[in-house]
């Protein structure tokens, strides 16, 4: 292990520590509060604190509670992150968290969090979150349990990762530039799906449709979503060539992983309880135990074929026919139909999707910047989809040995 992988981790382990010791300060003296304070009346169903330091050890990660050093500034009632401007940060199995921030621009969330600004709401939260809240899971529950359903159509998103997801995503946006018809925002859905949903639609308007672009890992919970709030409506988009997919992830994740950190997370994350430092195998738990990946190919392929394994799995849940990614872009007029048809607008939208595709040629570019894959990485990509195939019980998966 070099210095620079020994310097992270200390620097990530002196922050954990630093956190839980303001947690406990924090929790002690918003105690004694409670214990002296003649106004409060118990009736608190919120605690707010202030955000003084936030550092994270993986980008991609999911978010967390202590991915911030906080201190309590009040409790208050639930009213209070009902308004505009609070988002769900992260969810564990005694509260739901919060963070609030500011809008990007003119006091408008929807522009701030349309994956038009925002490609990812999980890094926007954690570098411009200004306040942090937490909610007991039974009271979070209860309240939302009174709250209206969504107002009008609620769709989510999924694709694999790096396959171009995000920029579809900006192709249907650009259909409706006001936000009011639809907003595309990235959200991730975990547990508690129709108590999160209802707080994370509560602001939608009358006619505005709404899409929720998942995390790849979400395939594997559409059932559950769907059997607590089966009007949703699920949409898998992806490549026609799975190893196009794997080799642009393995492009990504060279440029965001820290490669030392990489390697030591492939060698020691297969033995080692490594959840409290990154998600990174939890995400895909099954392909990732399945194939055991000692490399970045196979890294990337637990990865991908997680994704596609589900919505395969799963497909009865999701929408079908829906066009591949080099479709839609190479033939926006005719394959962005089915989309606009889904998110329920109108055909007169096209011309405002082909403009904005015209403007993005370095987005676009993103989608099809890929190395070949050597012939011996193909095979194995083909041998190990094999393995999983047979331990599933699944239909060959498109694009495996092509």
């Amino acid at each position: 292990m070099n210095e620079k992988i020994l310097l992270r981790l200390l620097t990530y382990l002196i922050f954990r520590f630093l956190h839980l010791l303001f947690l406990l300060e924090s929790d002690i003296y918003a105690l004694l509060l409670r214990l002296f304070d003649k106004k409060n009346n118990g009736d608190d169903e919120v605690e707010v604190f202030n955000i003084f330091a936030r550092h994270r050890f993986d980008c991609t990660d999911v978010t967390r509670e202590s991915d911030f050093l906080s201190f309590h500034e009040k409790s208050t009632l639930f009213e209070e992150i009902c308004e505009e401007g609070w988002f769900i940060y992260s969810i564990t199995d005694r509260y739901v968290y919060f963070v609030k921030v500011t809008p990007i621009e003119d006091d408008n969330f929807e522009t701030t969090i349309s994956i038009e600004k925002c490609s990812k709401l999980s890094n926007f939260l954690y570098q411009n979150a200004e306040k942090l809240a937490r909610c007991q899971l039974d009271t979070f529950q209860r309240i939302t349990k009174n709250m209206p359903p969504s107002r009008s159509k609620v769709l989510i998103f999924h694709s694999p990762p790096s396959s171009g997801g995000t920029t579809v995503g900006k192709l249907l946006q650009s259909c409706d530039e006001s936000k009011l018809s639809l907003l595309l925002s990235v959200e991730e859905l975990r547990s508690l799906c129709k108590s999160t949903i209802r707080f994370s639609t509560m602001h939608q308007k009358s006619q505005q449709t709404i899409v929720f672009k998942s995390r790849s890992s979400c395939t594997k919970i559409v059932p559950f979503i769907h059997s607590a709030v089966p009007s949703i409506q699920h949409f898998f988009v992806t490549r026609k060539n799975s190893n196009d997919i794997i080799s642009r992830l393995i492009l990504k994740n060279s440029s965001e992983f820290n490669l030392p950190i990489f390697s030591f997370l492939l060698k020691f994350g297969q033995h080692l309880e490594m959840g409290w430092l990154s998600s990174w195998k939890e995400l895909e738990n099954e392909t990732f135990i399945r194939v055991g990946p000692k490399n970045e190919l196979e890294f990337a392929m637990a990865q991908v074929y997680g994704s596609i394994m589900n919505y395969r799995r799963n497909r009865q849940y999701f929408v079908q026919d829906v066009p591949f990614v080099e479709d839609l872009i190479s033939d926006t007029a005719t394959m962005i139909r089915p989309l606009l048809d889904l998110c329920e607008i109108s055909d007169l939208a096209i011309p405002e999707c082909i403009e904005w595709k015209r403007n993005a040629d370095e987005q676009i570019q993103q989608v099809w910047d890929t190395v070949d894959l050597y012939s011996d990485d193909v095979a194995r990509v083909g041998y190990l989809a094999e393995l999983l195939e047979q331990d599933s019980a699944l239909l060959p998966i498109v694009g495996a040995a092509s």
